[in-house]
């Protein structure tokens, strides 16, 4: 090999070496460079993280509770949280005459649109109070609705309930002859009568009570009670303002939401 060959040679391998330290410089600092990137980024995320007066919020796993049904269509009235069931009974025969005819027997009736009170004279229609009286003493009335709600404001205004079915065709069992009211009778606001096929003998346990007069109905039902106090003539007006598309219920005049009856409570009180 001759002397410039050999100059030639060890030339190329110093230029080979420097090259590579460069090389192995450049790839340190960049080294060096994603490490200091890697520590700052994690410092910032430590730092939202633990930053003092912060915390992670937990994930809310209490469930969403699910909306009651509206009461908005009905202003005053309300929903219960669980829907009535009627008890069901059913009776072979009108009850025995056990009430006192020298009282007076109140009835409150608890709704989802307030409480309505009846006052019943049983020596003006002593089989009907009698049955009424029994049979809210068993508690048949108690979850029922009204079935039908019907407002005419050129006519008449009647809120109809006592059917345990809620369709307008159920009754207690039975029928029984209720009294027959005197030809004058006239159905003014306040008065309750017994709902019957047009004959006080096909008495039941439907009754209907009259929000608005109602001139044009003949004397064919049997006078229960009557409503007499600005409290129990506020729920009925309540119930008769109810809007919204009609259940299947007594003529189709079930309102939606619902009207329910909760309770009846009997008093009985000297006259």
């Amino acid at each position: 090999m001759s002397k410039r060959s050999y100059e030639r040679r060890i030339k190329a391998k110093r230029e080979a070496e420097r090259a590579a330290r460069k090389h192995a410089e450049k790839v340190r600092k960049i080294r060096i460079a994603l490490s200091v990137v890697g520590a700052v980024a994690l410092a910032l995320v430590l730092f939202f993280v633990f930053k003092p007066g912060k915390t992670t919020p937990a994930a809310d796993t209490t469930p969403t509770p699910t909306p009651s049904p509206s009461s908005s269509l009905i202003a005053g009235c309300t929903q219960p949280a669980a829907t009535p069931t009627p008890n069901g009974k059913q009776f072979p025969a009108a009850p025995a005459m056990t009430i006192d005819q020298n009282k007076i027997y109140v009835a409150t009736f608890e709704t989802t649109c307030g409480s309505v009170s009846m006052r019943m004279d049983p020596k003006t229609s002593p089989r009907t109070v009698n049955n009424f009286v029994f049979l809210a003493r068993q508690g048949f009335y108690d979850g029922t609705l009204f079935h039908r709600v019907q407002n005419e404001p050129s006519d008449f205004a009647i809120v109809q309930g006592g059917d345990p079915k809620g369709d307008g065709t159920g009754g207690p069992g039975y029928q029984y002859a209720g009294e027959t009211p005197a030809a004058n009778t006239k159905y003014l606001r306040g008065v309750v009568a017994m709902a019957n096929s047009g004959k006080p003998s096909s008495n039941g346990s439907q009754f209907f009570f009259v929000v608005h007069d109602w001139p044009s109905l003949p004397a064919n039902y049997t006078v229960l009670g009557k409503v007499g106090d600005a409290t129990s003539f506020s729920a009925l007006d309540r119930m008769i303002t109810a809007t919204g598309p009609a259940l299947q219920g007594g003529l189709g005049l079930s309102p939606d939401p619902p009207i329910y009856i909760l309770k009846v409570t009997i008093a009985e009180q000297k006259r």
